[in-house]
């Protein structure tokens, strides 16, 4: 149930014990109006304390009750000219109610207000009384309410100087401390500063003076860093929009064994986040960037994306074009490599479009994000199977529906060029390449127009070479001479696209199980059978586009038949005796202990991921080192959407996989000294420089 619907329905509760004859049994809560002194002089200010004797067992509540109950009210008849502060509240203790958590007090407590005299006094004593309103529980809820009189400047009363100091020293303390606050992945976060010393494994809890902004039964998670305090608490049912850009609160925590509080005031920082406070010795924060150099980030990374595994099979096409460039005009040859150019751009910025889209509609998601849909992956299988069939001669491009597979990346032609850019995008963003994760997690915490420009630049980088191989003739004659040599080469490239396919159908198993495996299989079969029935039509030209046309729909319907079944499924990877799969829980609990942790992250469509799983992780000379330095090995696989790491790769300042993460062991008694983000591309030595570090 909703908390604010189970707020609703105690209120209720409460609303009809109103009816329960308070006068048939004693008072629960004796409640006295005491004075700091009992004589005040003109225009002096003195604490008026409205004192809570209250039964054992029973409470009463703070200014905001938490989940259920109702804070005291307390309404003053004051003579001409005198005023009254708000009230201040003592800081409250927890009241469990399962499942909800109240705020408030239990057996004595004092309220406290400021009570300021006029300039001209009355002659003789001066009278005040206050009706004091409060809700009372234990089981039950019993409201009692009475009329209380105070009279000052009389002979009869005594000085409570003594009794309220007491007081007012349970009051939070006013430090001025400033700080900000956000909302992240469905948890309150707020950073403050100035905050006195706290020891670790010390809880600091988060007492908003509004009611619905954070959950209250949760535990808040807190980190000290250069003087600041972040703390994370799982959001409440308030929009933050009804605060109005400030939040104000007490922090309570246990100090030399006594309960106390510190006041504090944050303003909205739509940017901060909780990861702020574990920022890894190899991540610089992406606020820390400026816009030159996450452009120049960009570019480099774009240019080092060329170089991936992914990226492969795309540019041998535009290594044949290249050797074809010889017998093309000039012109030609430069409107090939803008138009190409052009294509890598455009769908870069459409892919950080929609990536930007879905972020600020509150999704979790990341770079390669289209990966983790089977049918986007199965759909690029189908590209790539029939690319590799133009290439090997299996079908010629000669008009009607086998332009699609051709023009669209196997032809030396601008509509080829451009299409080439595309496909190139498209598998390359499963790479995140060095350089490329720093611009990426700056680009997504900057303005939509910022993020785009950083995305456009890194498009810029991925087709640069190609781009100065088109406008420099004396690297062009540097390539091979044209000849009949390149038949066979075009031949050849077909087999990079073929492996292409089987990894993009390895995918869809990983995502959909086998029944997705044999969706694209069939599919494929179907698209081959549809090509031969084109070229060799063995029927009449209607009888013939409408078997085309059938296999097509076939292979659609089997796609879209058995893709859907198995994919919402996100199957736990296969773990070996080394590894174990990641999960929150199971990292913070390592964490709290001694031993070192190394985490991956990983995806079934990360190329660059199996390859360092190949040659850096999963070697002789990596396990004997993990099992003699006792490091526990988690695994995490983003194939499939997945929102918890989503949100860790997000903390460590990334957008995407690869993604490895080393905690250092902890020395007892002592912090655990901030995690590495180790490089993208590993080996086995620079995993053993990390561990003997």
């Amino acid at each position: 149930m909703k908390v604010y619907v189970m707020r609703f329905f105690l209120t209720f509760l409460f609303a009809l014990t109103f009816t329960v004859p308070a006068l048939a049994q004693d008072q629960l809560v004796h409640i006295r109006l005491i004075p700091e002194r009992g004589q005040i002089a003109a225009g002096e200010e003195i604490w008026i304390g409205i004192e809570q004797e209250i039964a054992h067992e029973w409470h009463t509540y703070w200014k905001n009750p938490g989940d259920s109950g109702t804070a005291p009210r307390i309404s003053w008849d004051l003579p001409d000219g005198f005023e009254v502060s708000d009230i201040h509240w003592p800081v409250p203790d927890k009241i469990p109610y399962e499942p909800l958590l109240n705020y408030g007090y239990s057996d004595n407590v004092i309220l406290l207000q400021k009570l300021k005299a006029p300039d001209v006094l009355p002659d003789g004593a001066i009278n005040l009384s206050a009706d004091v309103e409060v809700l009372v529980c234990k089981e039950e809820c019993i409201p009692e309410f009475g009329t209380y009189t105070l009279s000052l400047n009389d002979a009869n009363m005594a000085n409570n100087g003594d009794y309220l100091s007491e007081a007012t020293s349970k009051l939070p303390k006013l430090g001025n401390l400033e700080g900000t606050f956000s909302e992240q992945d469905g948890q309150f976060i707020v950073s403050v500063q100035g905050m006195p010393s706290i020891d670790e494994g010390n809880e600091i809890e988060i007492l908003p003076y509004e009611w619905g902004l954070v959950s209250n039964p949760e535990t808040a998670q807190w980190q000290e860093q250069d003087g600041k305090v972040f703390l994370s608490q799982k959001r409440g049912e308030r929009s933050l929009a009804e605060i109005e850009g400030r939040f104000n609160g007490v922090l309570a925590f246990e100090e030399n064994g006594v309960r106390v509080g510190y006041q504090f005031s944050a303003t909205h920082d739509p940017v901060l986040s909780y990861s702020d406070a574990m920022q890894p010795e190899a991540y610089t924060d992406a606020r820390s960037f400026t816009l030159p150099l996450a452009l120049v980030f960009a570019l480099l990374g774009g240019m080092i994306l060329n170089l991936m595994p992914c990226v492969f099979p795309v540019l041998s096409l535009k290594a044949l074009h290249l050797v074809k460039a010889a017998e093309k005009p000039q012109n030609h040859v430069k409107a090939s490599g803008l138009v190409y150019t052009l294509g890598v751009i455009l769908s870069f910025l459409a892919i950080a479009g929609i990536l930007l889209a879905i972020k600020a509609g509150g999704e979790t998601v990341g770079w390669g994000f289209q990966l983790q849909n089977p049918f986007i992956v199965g759909a690029l299988a189908y590209l790539t199977f029939l690319i590799g069939l133009n290439l090997s001669g299996f079908y010629e491009i000669k008009g009607g529906f086998t332009n699609f597979g051709g023009r669209l990346a196997g032809k030396d032609s601008l509509s080829g060029s451009f299409f080439t850019g595309v496909l190139a995008t498209l598998v390359a963003t499963p790479c995140s390449a060095p350089f490329m994760a720093g611009a990426i997690g700056y680009a997504l915490v900057q303005s939509p127009t910022i993020a785009l420009l950083v995305f456009a630049v890194l498009g810029l980088g991925l087709a640069l070479p190609y781009l100065l191989l088109s406008f420099s003739p004396a690297l062009q004659k540097a390539m091979p001479k044209p000849g009949a040599w390149m038949e066979t080469f075009r031949q050849f490239l077909a087999f990079p696209m073929f492996a292409a396919s089987v990894w993009l159908v390895s995918v869809c198993g990983a995502q959909a199980g086998i029944n997705g495996v044999i969706g694209v299989l069939s599919g494929m079969v179907a698209l081959g059978l549809a090509i031969w029935l084109w070229n060799n039509k063995p029927f009449k030209s209607n009888v013939l586009k409408f078997f085309v046309m059938l296999l097509f729909a076939l292979c659609i319907t089997a796609a879209l038949y058995v893709l859907p079944r198995d994919s919402v499924m996100n199957d736990t990877p296969q773990m070996d005796e080394m590894s174990e799969v990641f999960n929150e829980e199971k990292l913070g609990a390592l964490l709290e202990g001694e031993d070192a942790v190394f985490v991956e992250m990983t995806a079934s469509w990360c190329i660059v991921c199996k390859v360092n799983e190949a040659l850096a992780i999963n070697v002789p000379s990596t396990r004997a080192l993990f099992a003699e330095k006792n490091v526990h090995f988690l695994v995490g696989d983003w194939t499939n959407k997945d929102d918890n790491i989503t949100k860790y790769i997000e903390s460590h300042g990334r957008s995407g996989v690869p993604l490895y993460v080393y905690y250092k062991p902890r020395v007892a008694g002592e912090d655990r000294p901030h995690p590495v983000v180790l490089p993208q591309v590993l080996t086995p030595a620079i995993i053993a420089d990390v561990l003997e570090k």
